[in-house]
């Protein structure tokens, strides 16, 4: 994973003009990163559109509008804020739910202590015919009727979520055309409470499936139909390795990470100067109110039980484009092509790029079939994110061990070494009590300081090798005192 090397601008001006001006208002307000925020308000626009639309691919596939995402960014870079701002209207509507649920809830009770008190009369009618030996066909269809006349209790119908297990999101998506997201600005809720582990599960909500099933040790089965979800995982570089580290070889073969878009964006700190004055949000007041409208018809749906949505199509233009396109892309796997090491990527990635060119015609109010101009529009979006799975999951720019290992070096020297007082260390002592292990990784995370002139090497009089540390570059240096392991 390399995320020390800028990537290129954003393309934020491909959006059409609310979802534009709204990103780069947010980025000169914030002055957070531009594909942190790009990235998390394509994903906002998903949570709101999963439920209301789907795509029909040219190939005749049913694909939904809900997309992946994982932005990697370290502590400081205003994931809070970014994440905040977008998902304003999204924790509006939660919160209106949630009341709508309570006074559900408070009639249902009502309705079920009549229900039980009727119930209760007509069991004892029934138990008093039996026992003086009378007809009981008409009080067992009353029975009957009542029994089915019993109250359903209301569900709480929310969207976003973080730390949730398989079970209860199994629960959560009970039913039909259940519709809800997972979304954080710290990745680590996510990864800790293990809903990036549902690996199957995600894959297959991702894919469209028509039906999931959970069968619970209480003899009762879940059925889960046409579901959709959204994921928004903003995470540090650190926890991110840890997680890949562990399960980063089952999450890839799986094909999980291939359905996520992924940005590395670089860091703003230290260029984030400011005139001071008051901030307009003039754009973002109009995209909370693009997404309010979306919203609110994603309740009527909720109200009145409708199950069915809208399917997108493209048109004819946009459809001769999208095979050109999957052409051009077969091209590319070839074993010289630069998506030769990403093929799981590759595979996903015209369908999520017409997720995407779905969710700007929606977003953006368009009428009629998808347009070829936004479909080249989404193709440069996902363009961008096509080099930032390269720069995170491709072995060609994986960080060589022999610079992971001198990082991790120059850490022991620091700690164990130079806040000790000690400049000078037997190299025997390095290999024996240091963090890197063999002498061969040694001696290349070693040639790599040296390289950099942060240590030197010298021979004693028995021909004993020592490490000099560089006293003016361990000098400069502010780093945490930490185990090394």
């Amino acid at each position: 994973m390399i995320i020390d090397n800028p990537p290129p601008l954003y393309p934020v001006d491909r959006f059409h003009l609310v979802a534009q001006n709204t990103a780069a208002e947010i980025i000169g307000n914030t002055k957070a990163p531009d594909a942190l925020v790009a990235t998390e308000l394509l994903t906002t626009m998903s949570v709101v559109i999963q439920g209301l639309f789907d795509i029909r691919l040219p190939i005749g596939k049913i694909s939904p509008l809900s997309l992946y995402s994982l932005s990697i960014a370290e502590s400081g870079e205003r994931k809070t804020a970014v994440a905040n701002l977008l998902s304003t209207e999204i924790r509006k509507f939660d919160e209106a739910r949630r009341k709508i649920f309570e006074a559900a809830l408070v009639e249902y009770e009502a309705q079920l202590g009549i229900w039980k008190a009727v119930n209760a009369g007509l069991s004892r009618k029934l138990k008093q015919l039996v026992r003086d030996g009378e007809p009981i066909d008409q009080i067992s269809q009353e029975l009957k009727v009542h029994t089915e006349s019993k109250p359903i209790k209301p569900r709480y119908r929310r969207i976003l979520f973080q730390d949730v297990t398989e079970r209860a999101v199994m629960n959560v998506l009970e039913g039909d055309g259940e519709s809800i997201s997972f979304m954080s600005d710290e990745g680590a809720l996510l990864i800790k409470g293990g809903v990036l582990a549902m690996t199957a599960t995600l894959n297959k909500i991702w894919d469209g499936v028509s039906l999931l099933s959970l069968d619970r040790s209480d003899d009762v089965s879940v059925a889960v139909r046409n579901p959709r979800a959204t994921i928004s995982c903003m995470v540090q570089a650190k926890v991110l390795q840890k997680l890949l580290d562990k399960h980063g070889e089952v999450m890839r073969n799986s094909g999980q990470w291939a359905r996520y878009i992924v940005a590395c964006p670089a860091s703003t700190q230290g260029t984030r100067f400011t005139l001071g004055g008051e901030q307009s949000w003039d754009c973002l007041n109009k995209f909370n109110d693009r997404m309010r409208e979306l919203l609110e018809e994603f309740g009527r749906h909720i109200d009145s039980d409708t199950k069915q949505r809208t399917i997108l199509e493209f048109s004819d233009e946009a459809t001769y484009k999208w095979f050109d396109l999957s052409n051009q892309i077969e091209m590319r796997l070839s074993p010289s092509g630069d998506l030769s090491d990403i093929k799981d990527f590759a595979s996903k990635l015209l369908e999520t790029t017409s997720r995407v060119a779905g969710l700007l015609h929606v977003f953006s109010k368009q009428e009629g079939r998808i347009s070829v101009d936004t479909l080249v529009r989404a193709v440069d979006i996902m363009g961008w994110h096509l080099d930032a799975f390269k720069r995170v999951f491709s072995l060609e720019y994986a960080t060589p061990q022999e610079h992971i290992d001198a990082e991790k070096l120059e850490q022991f020297f620091y700690n164990q070494c130079w806040c000790m007082g000690i400049a000078i260390i037997l190299r025997n002592d390095v290999l024996r009590n240091g963090p890197v292990r063999p002498a061969w990784r040694l001696n290349a995370a070693m040639n790599c300081l040296i390289a950099e002139r942060r240590i030197s090497i010298f021979m004693g009089n028995k021909k004993e090798h020592y490490v000099m540390l560089n006293d003016a570059y361990f000098h400069s240096l502010h780093l945490p005192i930490r185990q090394i392991g």
